[in-house]
Formats: C-alpha cells, structure tokens, sequence
C-alpha cells in the first residue's frame, strides 16, 4: 500500500515536471504582428485591345521589419493572416486586370486569388486566400525570412500603368530568451 503511495507521488511528480516545463517554455515566447509589403509596377507598354497576360516576381523581405530583426533567429512560428491589395496612378483607370493569382514562385503553390479587379478601386481590399498556400508560405518564411512572390493575370487591354500594392498580415512568434 504504501509503495502504491510511493508510485502514484512519484508519477504525479513526474507529470508535473513535465508540463511546467510546457510551461516555462511558452512563458518566455514573445508574440507580435508585422505588415510585410510588396509593390509590383505594371508598365506594360505594347498595344493590345484584345487583353496581356502579365507575370512577375517580387521578393517578400522580412527581415526589413525591426520587430523580425530583433528575433530573427528565435522565431518560432509566422502565421499569414490576410493580404490586401490598393492599386494607385492607373493610367487608362478603364483597364481591368482578371484571374490574378499570387503564389510562391519557388514551387508555385497559389497563396491568393481574385477575379476581376477595376483599376479605379483604389481602396485596401482583401484577397481570397488558400489556407495551405498560406501555411506554405508560413513555413517558407521560417526557414529564410523571405520569399520570392509571383503575380499573375490577363490585363483587359494595353497600353497601361499601375501599382499594385500588397500587405502580408503576419502574426510571429519568437523565443524571448
């Protein structure tokens, strides 16, 4: 009976020890959010009434951010939450730009998606996201803390000019120790 005592002391202990160190673990962990922007500059410059297809990659930078400077190495998860989109200085504003997809140009797993989009929007609106495309991306940004990023989609007519700015909404969490 008492050696039951003695067992049952010692396993409790032991339970204990393990889920304080859980515990201690997730007591140091740090938590913040960051904006990571990409700005792509459409100057598609050939005429061409009947629609263009355009594609082209920007780098996703991190380490840029101060917060995600301060722990770059004690990063211990990133969580893409949105991205938005604001065009600006569209010049003919009369264009629209259609079946736009944002993906990981390393492996071209889509992140993002919209349909048609009138270059007079000018507001942020936020994109439709792949959930596995953004736990991809998440992964991807532990790893190097940057990533290349492809835009693509048909524009409704050229000539044309715009900026398309995007915004990774992130959620990091780092080691504090």
């Amino acid at each position: 009976m008492k050696n039951l005592k003695l067992i049952r002391l010692s396993v409790f202990l032991m339970f204990c020890t393990f889920l304080s160190c859980d515990l201690i673990e997730k007591a140091d962990d740090v938590t913040f959010s960051a904006t990571a922007p990409i700005s792509f500059v459409v100057s598609e410059t050939a005429t061409s009434s009947g629609g263009q297809f355009y594609s082209d990659t920007k780098l996703l930078n991190l380490v840029s951010d101060p917060e995600v400077a301060k722990y770059s190495s004690k990063i211990k998860e990133f969580k893409v939450n949105k991205i938005t989109y604001t065009i600006s200085g569209a010049t003919p504003t009369s264009v629209t730009f259609s079946n736009g997809i944002i993906k990981i140009a390393s492996n071209g797993t889509t992140i993002a998606t919209t349909g048609t989009v009138s270059l007079l929007n000018t507001s942020e609106t936020e994109l439709s996201t792949d959930a596995n495309g953004m736990k991809e991306l998440a992964d991807l940004l532990l790893d190097n803390k940057q990533e290349q990023i492809q835009l693509q989609g048909t524009l409704s007519q050229t000539p044309v000019y715009f900026t398309v700015n995007f915004k990774f909404y992130l959620t990091i969490t780092a080691n504090a120790l």
